[in-house]
This record gives structure tokens, C-alpha cells and sequence, in this order.
């Protein structure tokens, strides 16, 4: 893990980008002081839920829209 100032940071970021999307780690000093981290993002999980809907609880009550017409009763 690599430190860098802020001022080099600002000076600096084309290269430290690079550096950055190759795996490297910056922790970024504010006047000398660890202020924050620079790391490479992590790709996106998906998740694969194929029955999903045959997990899902079963609904209770009235529906969303059958709430919303009756407090909606009288003022169309």
C-alpha cells in the first residue's frame, strides 16, 4: 500500500488511476494524517436466485392498490 499527499494526488491522478485500476492502494495524507483510501473497485456480484418467487412469502392482507383506493374514497 502506497501513501500519497493530496496536493500529489491532485497533481497526480492520471498516474495514480492506473495504479489504482492495476490492484495498487493509496491511503491519501491530509497534512500528514491518513485521511482516506484509494482502492480498486470490486466487480459487481449478481445474484443468481432462480426460484425466487417460490421462496417468497405469501402475501397477507389487502393488496397495495386496494389500500390505496380506499384512502383515496372520495377525493378523485
Amino acid at each position: 500500500m502506497k501513501t500519497i499527499s493530496v496536493r500529489e494526488m491532485k497533481a497526480q491522478w492520471a498516474e495514480v488511476e492506473r495504479q489504482v485500476k492495476q490492484g495498487e492502494t493509496f491511503v491519501v495524507l491530509n497534512r500528514g494524517k491518513p485521511a482516506s483510501r484509494i482502492s480498486p473497485a470490486e466487480p459487481r456480484k449478481v445474484l443468481a436466485w432462480d426460484d425466487h418467487l417460490a421462496t417468497a412469502a405469501p402475501g397477507r392482507g389487502k393488496s397495495a392498490s386496494d389500500t390505496i383506493l380506499e384512502d383515496r374514497e372520495g377525493r378523485w
